[in-house]
């Protein structure tokens, strides 16, 4: 069975830091479940984009 671990960031830069270290140990990025939705940040009150995407590891030998 393979994992799945949900990535959610309100800046672009540290999401794209954080797909880039899963995908470094072995994650697969899954394009369809990537979104940017318009949301408050809950911090600041401020209207943000929110970015996320499913990343997938697979088990050894699934290809």
């Amino acid at each position: 069975m393979s994992r799945v671990v949900l990535v959610q960031e309100w800046d672009s830069d540290a999401f794209h830091r954080k797909v880039a270290e899963l995908e470094a140990q072995g994650y697969e990025a899954l394009r369809e479940t990537y979104r940017i939705v318009a949301e408050t940040h809950p911090e600041t009150g401020v209207i943000s984009h929110l970015h996320s995407i499913e990343m997938r590891k697979p088990e050894p030998g699934e290809g």
